[in-house]
């Protein structure tokens, strides 16, 4: 059966070039976190959660609370991007927030039996009333998304006094976090910087806040790998320029597709990152066929020479791409051409190899689909075996 192969010692090369990378350009670096959603970005989300934990991550991500229970008792903090937490989940799998209603909402669903006095009566009281009450047993963390120019997903910042008013209501919701998305950390010098400035004024009004109601500070996150990577490298300037003052700076970064050996950004970042997973195929059959006879659905590739021809297990109902033969050509790993039409189940080469290696590099797979390697990662099907070696 195909499976994927997930290269410990890569993953943990990336983690730790990522690492010297920001902690040798600032004295008190910012804490790594691990984006583990839509399982793991196809590398296994189980898999790869083992392996952050053995090298030492605390927080991660995750898209929903389905992804977070396969992997509670590992982390000290998971947060669900997407989707409902039940209000008797574990402690340590949080909730986030990306909307103003979104808010709203939680407050008027968590159930009045787990707190044992009403949520809409709560909402009418002053904050010192709320301060009276005498226990809580059941208590949510949230981390609130603010949109800080992506205009994706996010609290607007004319929202957010709303929300903290909200939130000094609801004693039974704790406020863990505040994050955003810096949408242009890949390829943009100006709209990266604007966002970092809005994010550090968010800071500054969220912080005032804590103090105001003496709530601990919440902790603060807007980078990616290629963001922060650009971000700290040029920090002593960009403060200087920016007017940036170092105590506010984020206190995780999220390194998505960094962790697995690659990034998008079309800004240098000298590093070199090696890729995680690698697909492996295994022989079906094999025939010797000679120069002009046809191969597969409507006969679209011709061999050019005589030899052996082998199908081996892996298709587009794997995940993968299916190539007709109009992308262009496309390789194995060892240099085998893949020939179109690629099947459902399989897919022909010339080549006797009883195992081979279909890709180590989703570069390449990419490229020729004209697309990026996050959709070929995420593709991969979840019952494809991950073996870590």
């Amino acid at each position: 059966m195909a499976y994927i192969r997930l290269d410990s010692l890569a993953f943990e090369h990336n983690l730790n070039t990522i690492s010297h990378h920001i902690a040798s350009t600032i004295q008190s670096a910012p804490e790594l976190a691990l984006v583990l959603k839509d399982n793991a970005y196809g590398h296994g989300l189980t898999q790869i959660a083992s392996l952050a934990h053995s090298w030492g991550i605390q927080s991660v991500f995750v898209k929903n609370y389905a992804e977070a229970m396969q992997i509670y008792e590992l982390f000290p903090v998971i947060t669900t991007l997407y989707g409902e937490v039940p209000y008797d989940a574990p402690s340590n799998i949080w909730h986030s927030i990306a909307s103003l209603a979104e808010l709203e909402a939680m407050l008027a669903w968590f159930p009045d039996k787990a707190c044992g006095y009403s949520t809409q009566a709560m909402l009418k009281n002053s904050p010192q009333e709320v301060s009276k009450i005498p226990s809580i047993p059941y208590q949510r963390t949230i981390e609130l998304k603010v949109n800080i120019g992506m205009n994706r997903n996010g609290l607007a910042a004319d929202e957010l006094d709303s929300a903290l008013m909200l939130l000094e209501r609801s004693p039974h919701i704790r406020l863990g976090g505040v994050f955003a998305h810096n949408g242009y950390g890949d390829n943009d010098d100006r709209g990266f910087m604007q966002s970092i400035q809005r994010f550090y004024a968010i800071k500054q009004r969220v912080l005032l806040w804590s103090e105001r109601n003496h709530i601990p500070r919440p902790r603060f996150h807007s980078l990616s790998t290629s963001g922060a990577l650009r971000f700290y490298a040029q920090q002593r300037e960009l403060c200087k320029e920016w007017r940036l003052d170092s105590a506010l700076f984020d206190d995780i970064v999220r390194i998505g597709i960094g962790a697995y050996g690659y990034h998008t950004s079309d800004v240098p970042l000298h590093i070199q990152l090696r890729p995680v997973a690698s697909l492996w195929a295994k022989k079906i059959s094999s025939l010797f066929l000679k120069k002009g006879e046809r191969i597969g659905y409507g006969g679209v590739s011709k061999v050019r020479k005589d030899g052996v021809f082998s199908t081996y297990d892996v298709g587009y109902g794997d995940g993968l791409f299916r190539l007709s033969g109009s992308e262009g050509r496309l390789f194995c790993a060892s240099g085998e051409e893949i020939l179109p039409v690629m099947s459902m189940d399989n897919f022909s080469c010339q080549s006797e190899k009883k195992e081979i290696c279909v890709f180590d590099d989703v570069r390449g797979w990419a490229q020729t689909f004209r697309t990026i390697p996050y959709v070929i990662l995420t593709h991969l099907s979840p019952f494809l075996p991950r073996v870590v070696v």
